[in-house]
């Protein structure tokens, strides 16, 4: 099974592993709504965590590939600025980099969080009236709006009882 990013609207990203892209979007409901958010399979994945004293595991870091990847494919202007930044040997982190380079990685943070929207293009109607209410009332992403309509309908059919054979 392949793993799915998804761009956030305000800049965040979830990976998250799944059989397609509708299952992934189905999985990341558990944060928000997806649909209409970039989702792409990944290529390269590793992350690092540490067990803490207190018996919770922190997100201590992710491998080069899989940071690469994530900000060439949903940062690109905070990649540019990153590299911009960086660039020469001269800067090692954060800290030492002058006060105009770390207010370009600000600016472009904030581009970053402004930069995409929900694109409702990309969002597809529920197939049926039933459905279309219910994405109305809720939140819910298409796919399992459907679903859910096609399993509650599953099941009356199974247990529907003609009135009488047709003639």
């Amino acid at each position: 099974m392949p793993l799915f990013l998804c761009r956030w609207p305000k800049g965040d990203c979830s990976v998250v592993w799944a059989r397609n892209k509708e299952e992934a979007i189905l999985e990341l409901d558990q944060v928000g709504n997806a649909e209409g958010c970039p989702v792409a399979p990944m290529r390269t994945f590793q992350a690092h965590f540490s067990l803490t004293d207190r018996g919770e595991l922190v997100v201590d870091g992710l491998g080069e590939g899989t940071r690469e990847e994530i900000l060439e494919g949903v940062y690109p202007v905070l990649d540019q600025a990153l590299s911009d930044a960086y660039d020469g040997d001269a800067y090692d982190c954060y800290e030492t980099l002058p006060k105009a380079r770390r207010a370009a990685i600000a600016r472009a943070v904030e581009q970053e969080r402004n930069r995409i929207d929900v694109d409702e293009t990309r969002t597809t109607e529920p197939q049926t009236e039933l459905g279309r209410d219910l994405k109305q009332q809720t939140d819910l992403p298409t796919v399992f709006i459907d679903r859910a309509v096609r399993q509650v309908a599953r099941k009356r059919l199974r247990k529907f009882k003609g009135r009488a054979k047709p003639s």
